[in-house]
């Protein structure tokens, strides 16, 4: 396993150890965010490769009821998000970019005591496309694809009932993000 994934280990473990902790104050019925609805907005990622930030998109959709399996609702989403950096160089260019394609399932935890708090955590596999062209003295480009597993945790907050801020912290494809959520 890769140094950068086996330091994610502690700091995710911590992180979905800190969620679990809201479900002991959690209700038979989530109030932030309901099964059937979905939710859907942009979100910016920081602490990408050399760090690129990311523009994407998100939806996701409750599936069950809460009470089925604990207090919360599982959700199911994809994502689709995109960055590239360059870098100029005496008698040339290096252009990377990235499009991550998450497919994902989160368990969104009932806060009793904050209901417009959506604390969540979750696995995603994402499908990388990345693109590299050298331009200069001497030019080349490629292509690659490629997956992975990732997990994420985070949470949102109910503004009104159909809208929410959101940030997340992930592991794999990113690793703070910010966004904004509609109910639908």
């Amino acid at each position: 396993m890769p140094a950068s994934r086996s330091r994610l280990r502690a700091p995710t473990i911590a992180a979905l150890l800190l969620l679990n902790s809201f479900a002991a104050t959690a209700v038979a019925e989530a109030q932030g965010f309901a099964t059937g609805a979905v939710y859907a907005g942009p979100r910016i990622w920081t602490g990408n490769l050399n760090g690129a930030t990311a523009i994407g998109v998100q939806a996701e959709k409750g599936l069950t009821a809460p009470g089925k399996y604990g207090p919360g609702v599982i959700s199911a989403g994809i994502g689709v998000d995109w960055y590239s950096w360059d870098f100029t160089y005496p008698g040339g260019k290096y252009e990377y970019s990235v499009v991550p394609i998450q497919a994902f399932s989160n368990y969104h935890f009932a806060v009793k005591s904050q209901p417009k708090l959506d604390p969540y955590a979750g696995l995603a596999l994402v499908y990388s496309v990345v693109n590299a062209t050298v331009t200069g003295l001497g030019s080349a480009s490629a292509s690659a694809s490629g997956t992975d597993i990732a997990g994420q945790v985070g949470a949102r907050w109910f503004f009104t009932e159909k809208f929410a801020a959101q940030g997340q912290l992930g592991f794999g494809y990113g690793t703070l993000s910010v966004g904004a959520t509609w109910k639908f």
